[in-house]
């Protein structure tokens, strides 16, 4: 590979990544709980088949959250991390992913850590969902799911979820699979839900998480001003790099904002996915906004 083309993509990664290892990873964590931000850590790394893979990968979730748990004695915010269903034995079967998603959430109720599990494909939402709901019924209130609004019938599992009060993160895509296709449809639908689940709430009383993942300002405005004329908890939360002048704007305000941080030898991979998005014609200043910005304030 030319030189110049991997200064380049060494300098995009180090603004959507924390870094490869942990060592660097962790320096960027500590200044976000530093600056009042809570964080999830987001071990980069997807779809093992291999059995000692997905092994190595559960004890590496495990260690990671023993490490935040130790953390908390000494800094503010909410810890959490993210597991991706296909690196913990999804790909092989739904039994093997629910008993290693149960040993790590062991390990995470211990150290008080929270586990956000990822978003998945659309093929593959009711085998997570029910795992999730399986494992929040039985003892576990520490874990939480992902869902994607570019799915135009997000709103059936949305509804599973509230009903067990099981708390949700709503974010726009993280694949390509969605039906709903224009950036009008897929916000729409987002709002909808948000909606969906913050009234739910209201009227149920709840004081369960509601946590949306986004960046567009419309979007945010609206959680806020349904957060302060109907005291709802609510979480806003953003990626490691992007926008970060609003993420320090929000954090100044004294809003609960959350810092999805991911890392790992797979920076490649996600900045691949970060680069797709940059390329839309309705996204490049955006994606020349983030560079901008991110090296002022990260």
């Amino acid at each position: 590979m030319d030189l110049e083309l991997k200064m380049i993509l060494r300098l995009l990664a180090s603004i959507y990544t924390a870094g490869e290892t942990f060592d660097e990873a962790k320096i960027k964590i500590r200044g976000l709980l530093n600056r009042g931000f809570s964080i999830t850590s987001d071990i980069l790394g997807e779809f093992a088949d291999d059995p000692d893979k997905i092994e190595s990968a559960v004890s590496e979730y495990k260690e990671h959250i023993k490490i935040l748990g130790d953390w908390r004695n000494y800094k503010k915010g909410a810890f959490s991390i993210a597991i991706k269903p296909s690196r913990i034995g999804f790909e092989i079967g739904q039994q093997m992913f629910g008993e290693n998603l149960e040993e790590i959430l062991v390990c995470a109720k211990k150290f008080n850590i929270f586990v956000w599990v990822d978003a998945e494909k659309r093929s593959d939402r009711d085998a997570v969902l029910d795992a999730v709901l399986k494992l929040h019924g039985e003892e576990y209130a520490n874990i939480g799911l992902a869902l994607q609004s570019a799915h135009s019938d997000a709103s059936k599992f949305l509804g599973k979820l509230l009903e067990a009060g099981t708390p949700v993160r709503l974010v726009k895509g993280a694949y390509n699979d969605g039906d709903l296709k224009s950036k009008r449809e897929i916000d729409k639908n987002f709002e909808e839900l948000f909606l969906d689940a913050a009234y739910n709430h209201r009227r149920r009383k709840s004081r369960t998480l509601i946590a949306i993942g986004t960046h567009d300002n419309e979007l945010i405005d609206l959680a806020l001003d349904f957060e302060y004329n109907f005291d709802t908890p609510i979480q806003i939360q953003m990626l490691y790099g992007i926008r970060t002048k609003l993420q320090q704007k929000l954090i100044a305000e004294g809003r609960n904002v959350l810092i999805y941080v991911p890392w790992g030898p797979d920076a490649a991979g996600f900045l691949k996915r970060r680069l797709c998005e940059g390329i839309r014609p309705g996204a490049i200043w955006l994606f020349l906004r983030n560079i901008a910005e991110a090296r002022r304030n990260q």
